[in-house]
């Protein structure tokens, strides 16, 4: 029959993993503030690609966005607060506030997230470019890359 004998390092152990326990929360936000990041700077070296041009009256298309939209999604790119849904943590990045283009309709400026989202899926004026979409598959694995090293270095920092 087998037999185990445990000394005393065990008890060093458990006291690692309960003090993990008690901060895993905050251990998971941090980890994925990190490749949020990632992703956040991705998005806006594509909102730095967009092409800017003026509306087109002759084929009623606008292939681009102006340089005041283009501004306003800058200055509207975030990270915002992480949320509980269930057992997952959420961090959206998103567009927030307006830009500086009044209109009639919106006499405060255009809302950044609705520009965001017709140059994402296009509209019937709008060509498709889906800037949004672009960053995100190809900051993936850099983003994964980073909470995973976050992840460690928040776990050695919490054992040793």
């Amino acid at each position: 029959m087998a037999r185990l004998i445990i000394g005393s390092g065990i008890d060093t152990y458990i006291a690692d993993l309960n003090r993990l326990l008690a901060d895993e929360e905050e251990i998971c936000k941090r980890s994925i503030y990190e490749g949020a990041k990632i992703v956040a700077d991705k998005v806006r070296s594509e909102i730095d690609g967009l092409p800017v041009r003026e509306y087109d009256k002759s084929t009623r298309m606008v292939n681009g966005i102006t340089a005041s939209q283009k501004a306003g999604l800058q200055a509207g790119l975030g990270i915002a607060t992480m949320r509980r849904d269930g057992s997952f943590l959420n961090a959206k990045i998103g567009m927030d506030g307006y830009n500086s283009t009044r209109t009639e309709k919106f006499p405060n400026g255009q809302p950044n997230a609705l520009i965001a989202r017709s140059l994402e899926s296009g509209t019937s004026f709008r060509s498709r470019n889906a800037f949004i979409t672009r960053a995100t598959n190809a900051s993936r694995s850099a983003a994964e890359q980073a909470m995973k090293t976050q992840m460690d270095k928040e776990i050695q920092q919490r054992i040793h």
